[in-house]
């Protein structure tokens, strides 16, 4: 598989084990409507852990430590090759701290919160439960 597109995803937990989720807007080419975990994709010239810091930023307005924990490497729906760079972190932040920056809400989640939503495809392998 010809990796076409490097991605950095943000798993990030608060306090009490919640994690940040976003809603993906409806106007997404990819998986709209969904939700997942902060991402973005790697700019030329830039590498993935500085992705993942400008991506959380942009998106919530949040930084923190974040630590590379796993790459998982898949073929989209449009036969593109997709390697996402997934990195975790946790932060003292609460919901009122979290600036939305992109999509349609951006909330911080218990996994059985999680489980009720229309999650993106790859979830289990971004959580690395694959």
């Amino acid at each position: 598989m010809e990796i076409k597109v490097d991605v950095a995803v943000v798993i990030l937990t608060d306090r009490v084990g919640r994690v940040l989720m976003q809603h993906r807007g409806p106007d997404k080419h990819v998986e709209p409507d969904r939700w997942g975990p902060p991402c973005g994709l790697v700019e030329p010239g830039e590498d993935a852990q500085t992705a993942a810091h400008r991506e959380l930023l942009e998106e919530t307005g949040l930084t923190a430590a974040l630590e590379p924990c796993r790459v998982v490497e898949q073929v989209g729906a449009d036969g593109v090759g997709v390697r996402f760079h997934v990195f975790e972190g946790s932060t003292g932040a609460r919901q009122e701290d979290v600036i939305l920056g992109e999509g349609l809400a951006m909330l911080f989640l218990t996994r059985e919160e999680i489980a009720t939503r229309e999650l993106v495809s790859n979830i289990r392998a971004l959580f690395g439960q694959e």
